[in-house]
């Protein structure tokens, strides 16, 4: 092969990486939105072998919060958020239901930032989880 020739195709190589091969640029990534402050926000929540299959949740502070709750079990479970894991100062109590049964919680998470105490209430000890306020 020629210098000419080798120098030609790098030439081209090093253009179609440059402006790529596709001949129209990439969409911008749009970004998820992040609930703001008071926005409604939907929490999908399970108990399946007596357990909770999310540990965490998370909300802004003062949003209306939707916690869809699905009892897979044969057990009485509910939702219910407390101030802290004394479970003394409840902020919301979730009715207790009998599984496999699916209810929706709506409630108001707490206007100051911080973590708080979720639990089953039928459940105190193995079914627990933390509620996170930003």
């Amino acid at each position: 092969m020629s210098l000419p020739y080798r120098w030609s195709v790098a030439i081209a190589i090093s253009l179609l990486l440059l402006f790529g091969c596709a001949g129209e640029p990439a969409p911008d990534p749009v970004p998820t939105p992040t609930p703001q402050p008071g926005e409604p926000v939907t929490i999908e929540l399970s108990a399946q072998n007596g357990r909770f299959d999310n540990e965490t949740l998370a909300a802004p502070a003062g949003s209306e919060v939707t916690v869809v709750f699905n009892n897979l079990d044969s057990d009485s479970h509910n939702f219910a958020l407390y101030e802290s894991s004394a479970a003394t100062t409840a902020i919301f109590v979730g009715e207790i239901i009998m599984g496999p049964d699916v209810i929706e919680y709506v409630f108001t998470a707490p206007e100051s930032p911080g973590e708080y105490f979720f639990r089953c209430d039928p459940h105190p000890f193995t079914m627990t989880g933390t509620f996170v306020v930003s």
